[in-house]
């Protein structure tokens, strides 16, 4: 095969790769746009469209990609822009035990335990109304224990840190 073609080919999958991941901004447009994730813990907050006044939720997941040992325990911090949502409540998911608190506007803590592991990637939803247009900029996720249900396994340094979580406007499923 000649250089060129080799090239070509090249320069194919490199173009196919860029459009998955559509500018490889954080946003989950819908379940089968998911960018190719690296391996390791994500947090994604989901929020559906809702005007501004009217009650949402807001979920955080912990997605894990090429982690197997399902989360036992985890404990963490959301923040977002308190100019742009109000939480009125939140809650854990079936079978998690654990408590969340808004330390201030704008930053919530929390922590939790699930025996049998977590069963899907869902880790808390918030009660809240948004004040204007949510995106991926209005929250940070910061975690400081994640432990696998497998012999306790310390998961804390295979969380993906960035500047801000993946987003989505559509539900996530597991």
């Amino acid at each position: 095969m000649s250089r060129n073609r080799i090239r070509a080919r090249r320069w194919a999958a490199a173009a196919a790769v860029l459009a998955l991941l559509g500018g490889c901004d954080n946003t989950l447009q819908t379940q089968t746009e998911t960018p190719i994730l690296a391996p390791g813990v994500h947090a994604v907050v989901v929020v559906p469209p809702a005007a501004p006044g009217s009650p949402t939720e807001v979920q955080l997941h912990l997605r894990r990609e090429g982690v197997v040992t399902p989360i036992a325990s985890y404990q963490g911090e959301l923040r977002y822009d308190a100019s742009l949502l109000t939480v009125q409540g939140g809650a854990f998911p079936a079978g998690v035990m654990g408590a969340w608190n808004e330390v201030e506007p704008g930053r919530v803590r929390f922590a939790a335990a699930a025996p049998d592991g977590l069963g899907g990637s869902l880790a808390l939803t918030l009660r809240a109304t948004p004040r204007g247009e949510i995106g991926e900029s209005a929250f940070q996720v910061r975690m400081q224990e994640l432990v696998g249900a497998a012999a306790f396994e310390d998961l804390t340094p295979r969380f993906v840190d960035r500047a801000h979580p993946l987003f989505s406007t559509t539900p996530l499923h597991d």
